[in-house]
């Protein structure tokens, strides 16, 4: 089933100016968050800066100038709880995952786990958004998911 047609653009919206970004994930150590995201992802590095006792930094994927993620690193005073099964993460409220669009979910997987990223579950189709979905997950628990354009869909 390929997706709908998005809506028309409303220009004339007082919040026309709004775009993604970035999504800040918070973790403990600095160093270690930006060697995972880095070895493991292949993410750039594209600024790093001091917040308080904080230290974060804008990341992007290999490939994408348009997106980041902001890690904020320093003590973590409320840990979150670390899940390894998609279906009891959606039980919990607030931010759920990022997901990243790549050409190919198993090829992607297959790399992650060479790497020794932990993965989460199993890949899933769902037809309704003309989807392949897996996810993976770094090591303070922060959820990602992988999204494949089915075949024959648009994007």
């Amino acid at each position: 089933m390929p997706m709908p047609v998005n809506p028309p653009k409303a220009p004339t919206s007082p919040f026309a100016s709004l775009g993604g970004h970035h999504v800040g994930i918070r973790v403990p150590d600095f160093d270690a968050a930006k060697t995972w995201y880095t070895e493991k992802l292949d993410f750039r590095v594209l600024h790093e800066w001091p917040y308080g006792e904080l230290r974060l930094a804008y990341l992007s994927p290999p490939n994408d100038d348009d997106f980041h993620v902001e890690i904020l690193a320093g003590p973590v005073q409320f840990p979150k709880e670390v899940l390894d099964d998609l279906e009891v993460s959606l039980r919990h409220g607030g931010y759920q995952h990022v997901c990243l669009h790549v050409d190919s979910v198993d090829q992607t997987r297959a790399e992650l786990a060479r790497r020794g990223v932990d993965l989460v579950g199993e890949p899933f189709v769902v037809e309704e958004i003309s989807r392949r979905l897996a996810f993976f997950r770094d090591p303070w628990g922060n959820m990602f998911e992988l999204s494949e354009t089915l075949p024959g869909a648009g994007a």
